[in-house]
């Protein structure tokens, strides 16, 4: 049943079908084929052909699939079929109609065990008080770069992050105002007559003259070392904040997310409220 139709997508992929087509590269191909080969696996020892195959099996292979392994192998299911459907090897494309869950789009939660300890982890001052504004206060790394000198309250224990939708105010907790300090005097010490605005600055930017802000490059290596990404933590810190609220407003406007992307962390955090399953 595999050998067949997997040939003949690989063919249409790489431009070779009935119809003119992009040419899909060698390594686009093979991540295709590796996201789907495990469903045409377990469909093979009870079908003998992909004609067979219903929106049902569709809705069963992607049961239980979360964030990159969801849309991984949405997506190679819909390009297989839809090759099929051209090629006429199949009437029909099963994944008409089928849309992936929302509750799919958001990844599962980051284990404890990765968390422990991660602030502490940190290579240097600005890097454990980056790591704790993703980890507890939730700011995605834009925002982080955005920030200025004038928004970080440390006598009040006030962070203001500002957003399209206006300024929010993070009242830091007691592990960031100490990182939040030492991050300052670190600052102050290396560069004390940097005209610098950013909070955040690196040996580059300290010492421009039209003090420009770090770029996200620079907050995304903060985090190579713990092997995690900032959008990743955050993502992990809404999911723990919609456990403890189940409240779409409140995370909307403690995050800064839209209506539809609260409501989708609040159905992944608490599936028992739902009544019926995305479609």
């Amino acid at each position: 049943m595999q050998g067949r139709p997997i040939g003949r997508w690989v063919r249409v992929l790489r431009g070779e079908g009935r119809r003119e087509h992009p040419v899909t590269s060698f390594e686009t191909v093979r991540k295709y084929v590796g996201y789907v080969y495990p469903v045409l696996f377990s469909w093979a020892v009870r079908v003998a052909s992909l004609r067979e195959i219903t929106p049902e099996d569709i809705r069963e292979a992607l049961d239980g699939l979360t964030g990159n392994s969801a849309r991984s192998t949405f997506t190679g299911l819909s390009s297989l079929f839809r090759a099929l459907k051209q090629e006429r090897l199949v009437f029909r494309n099963p994944m008409r109609g089928i849309t992936l869950p929302a509750v799919s789009l958001l990844p599962v939660p980051i284990p404890s065990d990765r968390l422990h300890g991660l602030i502490n982890r940190g290579s240097g001052p600005m890097a454990q008080f980056v790591v704790a504004l993703v980890a507890i206060h939730g700011l995605g790394p834009s925002e982080l770069t955005r920030l200025q000198l004038d928004d970080l309250d440390v006598a009040h224990g006030r962070l203001t992050v500002q957003r399209a939708t206006g300024r929010h105010t993070v009242y830091v907790d007691e592990l960031t105002h100490c990182l939040a300090a030492t991050w300052l005097r670190e600052r102050h010490r290396r560069w004390p007559t940097t005209s610098n605005s950013h909070l955040l600055v690196s040996p580059q930017t300290a010492v421009m003259v039209t003090g420009p802000a770090i770029a996200r490059e620079v907050i995304y290596l903060v985090f190579r070392p713990l092997g995690l990404s900032p959008s990743k933590l955050r993502q992990d810190r809404i999911l723990d904040e919609a456990r403890h609220t189940a409240d779409p407003v409140h995370l909307m406007r403690v995050f800064g997310i839209s209506d539809t992307t609260a409501m989708r962390y609040v159905s992944t955090a608490h599936p028992e409220r739902r009544t019926t399953l995305p479609r």
